[in-house]
């Protein structure tokens, strides 16, 4: 048996950032936050001399408030009131006037110039709506609620800059999506405060997604996108003059909405949107028939042929398992070698019980058979040329090693690969 391991990748039209660029983009974030943290700090430091001030004047006040004439009788007590407003309090504004954190000011004017262009960001927003388009995912779908707690989430925030961007380049339709995305989840992140103070309070995002509805000239929805504008910021006179030029607009200009745009989509897209219609000769499933172990960890196969019955599993052993047993094979001793097509396929015997990794692909082929029995020993090939993969197992007879071995009495052969190889179709699991 050869034992391997398959691997189909699917790969999409993206453009990815180069490694580099990506640590130094990573760099210039951690240098940025830390800049940012120093600034925290001085900011921290000014609150606290200011929280110390007030609990000494705090003292004097909670006196002279209980029995103002009996403190103002202390000449003491009169001097330091005095004091206070002719001396402390001028200072107090000087130092309320004061600047936090000018070298982090000056540090982050002189980072910034290192950003990433406009173009980069542009190809980021490219990649990601490629990618939502590609498996149709809406993009409220890719909105977490618990940010951070997610392996894989956008931020409302996020929605809306890809929607601003999109909006910039003309393609209303897809900003439409991302805007309403951000409007629709504004409230559900748990940072949603700090929106207002890097200048996107809510209201803004809905006059956003008006302004792109009027594009789609969908009148309705971009009068009500601009209405809950209003309604959280009542007295935004720009706001209100929108809605009155909009509502002239149509009732003098009325526009006929623009119709959705219609999408082909290609059998891979419909494959890894899971809708790929399967033929009557080829099923996709998971198993966790055979041994408990597989509820954990359940292994994709499809049915490829019928007869000879032949199942294809697919990321069945780890890479590590496979430069083991590659290494194995390299130290193969001369008694357990051999060779098969007039020695154009090198062969190894190796126990089932050589390793914890050989044990483990032994447990692995039970699991792929649902056979019971232990086989003895894993037959390592290695080949130069092309062979009929699911054909390779009958070369086994034309070598002399296996003359007292009946094919006959053989239930089943597994055929594992270390090298990625194309046999069969391809299951796609977005």
């Amino acid at each position: 048996m050869f034992c391997p391991f398959y691997l189909i990748l699917a790969a999409l039209p993206i453009q990815a950032a180069s490694s580099k660029d990506l640590k130094n983009l990573i760099g210039l974030e951690n240098e940025l936050l830390q800049n940012f943290r120093g600034y925290a700090k001085e900011l921290e430091e000014k609150i606290n001399n200011i929280d110390a001030a007030l609990l000494d004047y705090k003292k004097d006040m909670v006196e002279a408030t209980s029995d103002p004439e009996l403190f103002l009788s202390n000449p003491l007590n009169a001097f330091r009131l005095m004091r206070h407003m002719h001396q402390d309090w001028t200072n107090w504004q000087i130092y309320m006037k004061q600047r936090v954190g000018t070298e982090q000011v000056r540090n982050i004017q002189r980072l910034l110039p290192k950003a990433p262009p406009r173009k980069a960001f542009q190809k980021a927003v490219r990649n990601l709506q490629n990618l939502t388009k590609f498996y149709d995912y809406e993009p409220s779908f890719l909105v977490n609620q618990k940010e951070f707690h997610s392996e894989l989430y956008l931020s409302p925030l996020d929605c809306y800059h890809i929607g601003i961007e999109l909006y910039q380049q003309h393609k209303y339709f897809e900003a439409a999506k991302w805007l309403t995305a951000a409007a629709d989840n504004y409230t559900s992140s748990e940072y949603s405060d700090l929106y207002s103070t890097i200048g996107v309070p809510r209201w803004k995002v809905y006059q956003m997604q008006s302004k792109v509805f009027q594009n789609l000239y969908w009148h309705e929805k971009a009068l009500k996108a601009l209405n809950s504008a209003i309604d959280l910021d009542r007295y935004n006179v720009d706001l209100l003059q929108q809605r009155r030029e909009l509502e002239l607009l149509g009732l003098y200009d009325p526009q006929e909405p623009l119709p959705l745009p219609e999408t082909k989509t290609t059998p891979f897209q419909w494959q890894c949107q899971q809708n790929f219609p399967l033929s009557s000769d080829l099923s996709c499933q998971y198993t966790t028939m055979v041994s408990p172990f597989l509820e954990l960890a359940p292994l994709k196969l499809e049915e490829v042929y019928d007869e000879p019955y032949t199942m294809l599993y697919h990321d069945v052993i780890s890479f590590h398992e496979v430069h083991h047993i590659k290494a194995a094979f390299d130290k193969c001793p001369s008694y357990a070698k051999f060779k098969m097509s007039n020695g154009l396929l090198k062969g190894c015997s190796i126990s089932d019980r050589f390793s914890i990794v050989t044990k483990r692909i032994n447990e692995l082929t039970k699991d792929m058979t649902g056979l019971t029995k232990d086989m003895k020993n894993l037959h390592v090939l290695k080949y130069d040329q092309l062979y009929d993969a699911v054909r390779l197992f009958e070369l086994f007879k034309t070598s002399p090693k296996f003359d007292n071995v009946d094919f006959e009495d053989i239930e089943a052969t597994v055929i594992i690969f270390l090298n990625d190889v194309k046999v069969g179709g391809a299951l796609t699991i977005p």
